[in-house]
């Protein structure tokens, strides 16, 4: 009996030991966790705002996912009159009527750029009203409602983060002057309250959340 109670012991010291470890170690792992997935929302929000917003312009025949400056990395025009126009890259009206130059050239322009501009914004709206109603504005006021001790429930969810990125790719795409910064912010802080919710540490912990949530939008910027 005696045996046995103190192998017990020794199996309970040594995962009380291994528990430590974990607790000790979880701060860092959120901190990593969400870094990688705020960095690469901000690097993948920032390349697809480049490519739909040369969409609006034109189309990379080689490959339709490619921006303009992308499609001409290869181009052999280097004479500063043409650094912008390469075989590869066309615009709306060179595409569907055989046209780059010329008042009707210019009008199917506009009026492709206006209507690309028009159905990026209707998305963004329609995928903020149906779905996720908190991806709306900036999300830093209640951000700091939240950081001061105030509950939102939803507010930073995984559903809200989708339909946060997909929409301000939409919206800052269209030509909006709406910016990526402060909406990063509520990205950044939705991965944090994502991440933070596996760990009991941090779960069952509002004080300790909320920690989390103030350095979750330091690695989208930098």
């Amino acid at each position: 009996n005696l045996t046995h109670i103190i192998t017990n012991k020794s199996k309970e010291s040594i995962w009380e030991f291994i528990k430590s470890l974990l607790d000790a170690w979880s701060g860092w792992v959120v901190m990593l966790l969400i870094g990688l997935l705020a960095g690469t929302l901000a690097g993948v929000i920032d390349l697809a705002v480049d490519w739909m917003t040369d969409l609006k312009e034109g189309v990379c025949l080689e490959a339709f996912w490619y921006s303009h400056e992308q499609c001409c990395w290869t181009s052999n025009e280097t004479t500063f009159e043409d650094r912008d126009k390469c075989p590869q890259w066309q615009k709306w009206s060179e595409l569907l009527v055989n046209e780059s130059e010329g008042a009707s050239a210019y009008i199917l322009n506009y009026f492709l750029y206006i209507l690309w501009a028009l159905l990026f914004v209707f998305l963004a709206v329609s995928l903020v009203r149906v779905f996720a109603p908190y991806a709306c504005g900036s999300g830093i006021p209640e951000i700091k409602t939240i950081l001061s001790g105030f509950i939102i429930r939803g507010y930073l969810g995984k559903w809200t983060l989708l339909i946060k990125t997909v929409t301000l790719v939409l919206v800052v795409s269209s030509g909006l002057s709406l910016g990526k910064e402060g909406p990063l912010v509520h990205v950044a802080c939705c991965c944090g309250n994502c991440f933070s919710s596996l760990f009991s540490k941090y779960s069952k912990n509002e004080g300790k959340r909320r920690e989390v949530l103030v350095v979750s939008p330091f690695p989208s910027f930098t």
